[in-house]
């Protein structure tokens, strides 16, 4: 008996519903139609995608039934870019669903359009009670969009939001999940493992100070230029105040003393650090709190001309996508960052793999990988328990194509993913640290 599967396609074509149909769906073998009942409960899972088809004018010139039935329809057209978001994450989902059996689930798909018109979408998608006995609901799927829903949906149920990184969308909302992890967060416990481990070592915190630029600007209705300065703050700032924060709250009061330097550099050339380096025995232990790629590759590449096999280079995660850093130089000076994915390459082509014997055309795997990640994770939670509230605040972190879960409740709001791994680059891989 495998999983029966009712699809609810709501499209809204203008402000108001203009059509809903039923069918069922076999998307593989698996999804065998069969009449007998199943005796557990039956769960209702809700997308509130931004499909606007109105963008995709050749869909109303086929079956919808048709392109559901059979996604390989989909690589014959051009698909307007929040409609290929769409279906990648939702198709993702859906193959999801070969990790399980013997489940009834109802999924119902809303296409809640983009710009003004997605607001009188969510508004009469509420109106109507289509979400009244949701299980689970995944999306809006960007920020504005979101927050408009999330406060006006009353109901304890969990709302997903799989992309926006903003942290207020998980403010003052029990309910809400945040899928992407806070960057903030993660380089608190980043940067206490640094302290705690390096007490009796040098640390040096490089960042970028705050940039002005110069261009020249005509003046208005002359033949004559002014020069003008841009002031630009960059995130370094941020992320380095994180660091500097940890250090004064974990050695404020303490007798323990800490040599460490912070190092401001206010222009694109990086100065010389040699003279700050410890000569003496003491291993140096570089932080560099800058996601900026020609600063971070450049700096990497002179920290690596020290020649210092004692030292230790700490980075962001952002450095997971660099891909023109030499991998001997980041083993040489044991680079190490922060991060929510264990990279394991093999299990993400497997992936990529089966999406396409499944569907027979290539998704984008930011999203498509995110769809599949989140079915396997809350349809896990779901069925274990029959409801995903309160059951989440006991559930144990989960690793799903290399990215790990870990929803954390917020003091005043919903759930966070604050997964983090420490990674160091090593037998041209990567190998996982124990947080201390």
């Amino acid at each position: 008996m495998g999983i029966r599967l009712y699809i609810y396609c709501v499209f809204f074509l203008s402000s108001f519903l203009l059509s809903k149909s039923t069918f069922d769906i076999s998307l593989s073998s698996q999804f065998v139609t069969t009449e007998q009942k199943i005796s557990q409960k039956e769960y209702h899972i809700a997308f509130l995608l931004p499909f606007c088809l109105e963008n995709n004018s050749f869909l109303f010139s086929v079956n919808l039934d048709s392109l559901m039935t059979s996604p390989e329809l989909l690589r014959d057209y051009n698909f307007y870019k929040k409609t290929k978001i769409s279906m990648d994450f939702f198709l993702g989902f859906l193959l999801s669903l070969n990790e399980f059996q013997d489940f009834n689930i109802n999924i119902s798909v809303f296409d809640i359009k983009e710009g003004d018109a997605s607001k009188n979408v969510l508004k009469n998608i509420l109106n109507q009670g289509y979400l009244d006995d949701v299980d689970l609901i995944l999306g809006p799927l960007f920020t504005d969009n979101f927050v408009f829903f999330s406060n006006r949906f009353n109901k304890n149920k969990p709302i997903i939001s799989p992309f926006s990184k903003k942290p207020y969308i998980s403010h003052n909302h029990d309910n809400v999940f945040q899928v992407p992890t806070n960057i903030m967060d993660q380089l608190s416990v980043f940067a206490k493992q640094i302290f705690n481990k390096h007490r009796d070592d040098n640390i040096l915190l490089i960042k970028r100070d705050t940039i002005l630029e110069s261009r020249s600007q005509r003046i208005a209705e002359t033949e004559d230029y002014e020069i003008k300065t841009d002031t630009l703050i960059p995130n370094d700032i941020a992320y380095g105040k994180v660091f500097l924060d940890v250090l004064n709250a974990m050695f404020f009061n303490s007798s323990d003393s800490l040599k460490f330097q912070e190092i401001q550099v206010h222009s694109s050339v990086i100065d010389s650090i040699h003279h700050r380096l410890d000569t003496l025995g003491m291993s140096n232990i570089i932080i560099v709190s800058s996601e900026d790629d020609v600063f971070v590759t450049d700096l990497l590449s002179k920290l690596h001309a020290c020649r210092d096999t004692n030292m230790i280079v700490y980075c962001l995660p952002v450095l997971a996508d660099f891909n023109h850093v030499s991998v001997y130089d980041l083993m040489d000076m044991k680079v190490t960052f922060s991060h929510n994915k264990t990279f394991h390459y093999t299990e993400l082509d497997d992936f990529v793999i089966n999406f396409y014997n499944e569907y027979n055309y290539l998704p984008n795997f930011k999203y498509s990988s995110v769809g599949y990640e989140l079915g396997v994770y809350f349809l896990q939670l779901l069925f274990n328990y029959g409801s995903i509230l309160p059951y989440i605040d006991y559930y144990h972190p989960q690793t799903i194509l290399g990215t790990v879960y870990d929803f954390q409740k917020l003091i005043n709001g919903g759930y966070r993913n604050n997964a983090i791994l420490i990674l160091r680059y090593d037998d041209f891989g990567y190998k996982i640290l124990s947080l201390e």
